[in-house]
């Protein structure tokens, strides 16, 4: 059956059905139900259009701003500053609220935008207040920033878990974690990077028990930070042993992608292969074997589990 086209595709659609039904090819109930799939399917334009003005609403306000900023906001009293980015925050937060309660794909999506934006501007609010009224140091500003960003950004996430939601929820436990340890003293900077590391198992194992929405955003978010995390260690630590651990990772994501059927695991095992398997060959056979034979190295080692990856493939999508 031809899917029906905009402008008079009901009718169309009707029309046929009921020719269908007088030839008994379909039954009552069989007709009622295709009405109502193809009623689902069909684009709202008033939606599309709010969604479209949405985004261009929210893209003008943030070139304004910048615009402002960039002549004025030096300017501008500190009560004004706080007043501006209120306004602003609670406008996005307040009309991505309202459009949440519409109906469709495209609604949704508008209000993520908005509440997005939100967040960012309770950043903003709590950086000029910290700074300008309170006038705390540096360390101790990055948790007046942090901690309601990520109070505001978990309540919205649990209100609409779409993609920019969790997007600033990981983000913001990340930066509250790192602002926290920062208060010691001394502060364990050289650690970071296996903090980064432990969020982001943590957020693949949050998102496999099916806590974390939406699940390949969330799977793609912790398998970053697995990506990321060994190598920032590597290099503060200047030691080659984290980079091992960022392998085992690699292995198990591997592994586990086979069971699940987690295409994206796979795909994140093999990027940490690949990240993780000529940095671990330099770092022990660069000096022995030299450059080149290193390279030699990396290269046959990356074809073997090149190999293997597409094996681990054909089991993971049953192709």
């Amino acid at each position: 059956m031809m899917r029906p086209t905009r402008g008079g595709s009901m009718r169309d659609l009707d029309e046929r059905l009921a020719r269908w039904k007088q030839a008994e090819l379909i039954s009552d109930e069989q007709a009622a139900a295709i009405i109502r799939f193809e009623a689902g399917e069909q684009p709202h334009r008033s939606t599309l259009i709010a969604e479209v003005l949405g985004y261009l609403g929210g893209a003008l306000a943030i070139v304004a701003l910048w615009v402002f900023i960039a002549q004025f906001w030096g300017r501008l009293e500190i009560w004004a500053q706080l007043t501006l980015i209120g306004v602003l925050t609670v406008g996005f937060i307040g009309a991505g609220a309202w459009s949440r309660t519409g109906e469709g794909e495209a609604v949704r999506r508008l209000s993520s935008f908005l509440w997005f934006l939100g967040i960012a501007g309770i950043a903003g609010w709590f950086g000029v207040f910290s700074d300008q009224i309170i006038d705390v140091h540096d360390d101790l500003q990055a948790l007046w920033i942090t901690v309601p960003t990520f109070i505001v950004a978990a309540l919205l996430w649990k209100a609409l878990p779409r993609l920019l939601q969790v997007v600033a929820l990981i983000a913001s436990v990340h930066a509250v974690v790192l602002s926290a340890l920062a208060q010691f003293d001394p502060s364990p900077t050289e650690w970071f990077g296996l903090i980064v590391w432990g969020i982001g198992v943590a957020t693949v194992l949050l998102t496999w028990g099916e806590t974390l929405q939406p699940t390949g955003t969330s799977y793609g978010l912790g398998i970053v930070a697995i990506l990321i995390g060994p190598s920032m260690a590597a290099g503060m630590l200047d030691t080659a042993w984290p980079l091992w651990l960022g392998l085992i990772s690699a292995a198990i994501l591997l592994a586990v992608s086979v069971p699940l059927r987690e295409v994206l695991l796979l795909i994140g095992g093999a990027g940490a292969i690949f990240v993780f398997l000529p940095q671990l060959i330099f770092t022990y056979f660069e000096k022995s074997l030299g450059i080149p034979v290193a390279l030699f190295l990396s290269g046959v080692v990356l074809i073997g589990a090149a190999l293997l990856i597409a094996k681990l493939r054909e089991e993971v999508t049953g192709a």
